[in-house]
C-alpha cells in the first residue's frame, strides 16, 4: 500500500513517503515549484510516482511527465511497487504523458521535435493537467530540457523561462534533475524553484548509504539534517529521526 501519513491539510499535499513529510512541515506546498535533484540511481522517478500515486489515494489528481525515458519502461518498472498506477490512469485520477528529447537508439531516425520547447512542454503539461482537472505535476528530469545546450546563459535563460511558466500556472509542481549541485553548476534552479530536495548515494566502508535533504522549503519550517532513507518494495522510506554521524554527514 501507498503510505498514507495522514490526510491532505490545507495548502499541502501528502507526499506518501514515510517520513519525508515530518522534514518538510506537513506535505508538499500547494503552487509550489519543488525541485528533487540527485545522481543516478538515487530514486528521482520512484519519487515521483510515489507522491503522483499517494496524491491520487487523496483524491488529489496528478500528472507525470517524463522527458528521457519512454512511459513503456516506466509504467513496467512501476509494476513492482503497489501503486496501482495503471488502475489510477485508467479511472483518470493521474495522467503519464512524455515529451522526448533525445532520439531514441532504437529509432536513430527520430530527432528532437517542437514539443520540447519550454513553451511546448509547459502548454502540454496545462492542456493535459486542464483535461482531467490535476493540480499536481511532475516533470522528470529538467536536465533533458537542457543538455544539448552549449551556452550557459541560454540554458540559464531556458531554465528560468521554465520556472516562470510553472509558476504562473499555479500547479503544485515537483521537477527533478540529475546532480547534486556540488559544483554549483545549475545554482539557477536552486535559486528559482521554491524548494529544493536533494537524494545521494555513497559507499561507507562497503555498504551503500542513502542520504535525502531538504536544502530549502521557502514559507516552512523544515529539517535541514541529512537523513538516510531506503527504497523498498513500497518504494521510498526516510528514517527522519535517525541520527546520521559527523563522519557520514561530511560526505553530503
Amino acid at each position: 500500500m501507498v503510505v498514507n501519513l495522514e490526510k491532505t491539510t490545507s495548502g499541502m499535499i501528502a507526499s506518501g513517503i514515510k517520513g519525508l513529510d515530518e522534514m518538510i512541515g506537513g506535505g508538499i506546498p500547494k503552487g509550489k515549484v519543488i525541485l528533487l535533484c540527485g545522481g543516478p540511481g538515487t530514486g528521482k522517478t520512484i519519487f515521483c510516482l510515489q507522491v503522483l500515486a499517494s496524491a491520487a489515494e487523496n483524491n488529489t489528481k496528478g500528472v507525470y511527465m517524463s522527458l528521457e525515458e519512454p512511459l513503456s519502461q516506466i509504467k513496467s518498472d512501476t509494476q513492482q511497487f503497489p501503486w496501482k498506477i495503471s488502475e489510477k490512469e485508467k479511472i483518470n485520477m493521474v495522467r503519464l504523458i512524455e515529451a522526448r528529447v533525445a532520439p531514441s537508439f532504437k529509432d536513430e531516425r527520430k530527432t528532437a521535435s517542437e514539443d520540447v520547447r519550454p513553451e511546448s512542454i509547459i502548454e502540454k503539461i496545462i492542456d493535459t493537467a486542464q483535461s482531467i482537472n490535476a493540480k499536481l505535476v511532475l516533470i522528470d528530469p529538467l536536465t533533458s530540457l537542457t543538455v544539448s545546450e552549449q551556452s550557459a546563459g541560454n540554458k540559464r535563460r531556458l531554465v528560468a523561462e521554465f520556472f516562470e511558466s510553472l509558476k504562473r500556472s499555479g500547479l503544485t509542481c515537483i521537477v527533478t534533475c540529475e546532480g547534486n549541485f556540488s559544483d554549483g553548476e545549475f545554482y539557477m534552479e536552486e535559486f528559482l524553484a521554491d524548494g529544493v530536495i536533494k537524494l545521494n548515494k555513497a559507499i561507507e566502508e562497503f555498504n551503500l548509504i542513502r542520504t535525502i535533504r531538504v536544502e530549502k522549503m521557502r514559507g516552512r519550517s523544515i529539517d535541514e539534517q541529512p537523513r538516510r532513507y531506503e527504497i523498498n518494495a513500497g518504494g521510498l522510506k526516510v528514517y527522519n529521526t535517525e541520527k546520521m554521524t559527523v563522519e557520514r554527514s561530511l560526505h553530503e
